[in-house]
């Protein structure tokens, strides 16, 4: 009998240690587990602060998308046109006739889109839907109508001419409050329309 007790506590506890050890094992893989969820989550958590300083550096230094707003650059862009423009291209070369570019004026608030027309040390007249740069005729198959008004101007070192497409009701360079501008100005060059689709291409 008492041999029989003995042998009945013995698988009791052996029967204990082996569920303590279960629950210990049990517990080493929920702990695990926590452990490599915590990883996940930290790695998620980086990954995706990086790609947020990575949008931000590109945005800031790189690229950039610009909604249309106004008419001054009719037909070329229209409002409501999304375009996306490049922020690196005057860092080692001057703007050149014919780009379109972002510009900052000083007194101003904003981003403006414009179109360079004259570069230093040019002589530009304006004559209704005509243009002529140092007396040569300079074609424009971009200019949705004429000038509201004859203009002439000559441009002195580090000075450009920026106007809109839409001559006649474009606010630009010939006004006195935005003038011609120095190089530092020039803070973009558009280089495509991404919206709407159908719209979608270089200008």
């Amino acid at each position: 009998m008492l041999l029989c007790l003995k042998d009945t506590f013995s698988k009791s506890a052996s029967s204990r240690s082996c569920a303590a050890q279960k629950r210990c094992k049990m517990s080493d893989r929920a702990e695990k587990r926590r452990r490599k969820k915590r990883r996940e989550m930290l790695r998620w958590v980086r990954s995706l602060l990086i790609a947020v300083a990575v949008a931000l550096c590109i945005k800031m230094f790189l690229l950039d998308f610009i909604r249309i707003a106004g008419v001054s650059m009719n037909d070329t862009l229209v409002t409501g046109d999304v375009v996306l423009a490049t922020k690196f291209d005057y860092w080692f070369s001057s703007p050149q006739r014919g780009d379109i570019v972002l510009i900052s004026v000083p007194g101003r608030e904003g981003t403006f889109v414009k179109r360079v027309i004259g570069l230093p040390g040019d002589e530009v007249i304006i004559q209704g839907d005509s243009t002529f740069i140092n007396r040569a005729y300079y074609d424009e198959p971009f200019v949705s109508n004429e000038a509201r008004e004859d203009f002439i101007v000559v441009l002195g070192e580090n000075e450009y001419l920026v106007l809109g497409d839409n001559r006649y009701s474009s606010h630009d360079g010939r006004d006195s409050d935005i003038g011609l501008l120095p190089e530092s100005a020039f803070k973009g060059r558009v280089r495509c329309i991404v919206s709407p689709f159908s719209r979608f291409g270089g200008v």
